[in-house]
């Protein structure tokens, strides 16, 4: 590990400059522009086991970790040892090997047979086991995890769970480049990374509520919300365009709304009905007009949305939908859930609605 301050600043540029491919260091030392480098302290970290050795409390203002992620001991650890290690808005520079690239490695190196075999073998084995309860255990008792692989939205989930913010990435050389700020608290909660988690929505009267469901996003997705609202446009039906947080297999639970079953334990909590709208994130719910927003908490949210009855095409012809049912919900409660019941039913038959 090597500590410098700003008179050895050429020195942690030739480091910097050796460590990555000159496109790289373009890329990297728009993080570093605008600050007065006389003064900065860096720590170029060469080695996963210096990263339990960081000096502590607010020391550094530059760490640029040489390993790549998915070789730390302990990813969220040491994460929280470097945002430690910072001062507030500090910079932590590092690098990533994403599922994808990974995938494009084996399927470059072997032929097409032996790397289908390889990468069935670490999702398996590498990716869903772990997540397992009993397995999970197991896996971190005895250390069977020397390389972590992980999807791009996992690693930069876990990056703002452990209070890291403001982004910017880069995709070449295989790998995926990473700046991003101490700029945020850790997260205290347990993060959602197994198969069945729970999902904080807003409820009715605006309390919160947590959904059951299969996960069909990839781990620490829920943590990139606000940033995939603020990098990402919506389609017109109000989905995000080029989403990544979606796993394959995920994609497939959502169209034959399997990832949806366990909700049914929350209409036995009395936190959902069988029909009414899809409950939402608040993040999500903020893209909504505000008087509508106050209107639509009125009702409990529900099972099954009134607008798989309408298949509406674009987000505005959502709320349509929405507003639609709720007239009706106010003047005849129970015959308005039987016939969009009904009319759910007839369109997932004709195969006009899917989930997803």
């Amino acid at each position: 590990m090597s500590d410098m301050n700003g008179q050895h600043l050429e020195e942690f540029q030739k480091i910097f400059s050796s460590a990555y491919e000159p496109e790289i260091n373009t890329f990297l030392s728009r993080s570093l522009r605008d600050k007065d480098h006389t003064q900065l302290k860096y720590c170029v970290v060469n080695t996963t086991h210096e990263l339990e050795n960081l000096k502590r409390k607010d020391y550094y203002d530059v760490i640029m970790c040489i390993p790549i992620v998915n070789d730390f001991i302990t990813i969220n650890q040491s994460f929280l040892s470097i945002h430690e290690a910072l001062h507030w808005g500090g910079v932590f520079i590092g690098r990533v090997e994403t599922l994808q690239h990974r995938k494009e490695r084996i399927r470059t190196s072997k032929n097409s047979f032996y790397a289908r075999i390889i990468i069935f073998l670490e999702f398996f084995f590498k990716r869903v086991l772990p997540r397992l309860s009993g397995f999970r255990f197991f896996y971190r008792k005895f250390g069977l995890l020397k390389h972590h692989i992980l999807s791009k939205c996992e690693a930069l989930g876990r990056l703002h769970y452990c209070g890291f913010e403001h982004f910017d990435i880069k995709e070449t050389d295989n790998y995926l480049y990473f700046i991003t700020q101490k700029s945020g608290q850790p997260i205290q909660e347990k993060p959602n990374d197994g198969i069945l988690i729970r999902v904080k929505k807003v409820g009715k009267d605006g309390r919160t509520i947590y959904c059951y469901k299969l996960r069909t996003m990839h781990a620490y997705a829920n943590y990139l919300h606000n940033f995939i609202l603020e990098e990402h446009e919506l389609d017109k039906e109000g989905k995000v365009i080029g989403d990544f947080r979606k796993t394959t297999w995920g994609k497939f639970l959502r169209k034959t709304w399997l990832d949806e079953i366990p909700q049914l334990y929350n209409i036995v909590k009395g936190d959902l009905s069988f029909i009414g709208y899809r409950p939402l994130s608040r993040e999500f719910l903020s893209q909504y007009p505000e008087q509508w927003r106050k209107q639509r908490l009125k009702i409990k949210p529900g099972f099954v949305p009134p607008y798989y009855a309408d298949c509406p095409k674009s987000f505005s012809d959502i709320i349509a939908s929405e507003k639609r049912y709720f007239e009706l919900k106010k003047k005849h409660p129970v015959t308005t859930d039987i016939f969009y019941l009904m009319r759910v039913i007839l369109n997932f038959i004709v195969q006009r609605a899917r989930t997803g």
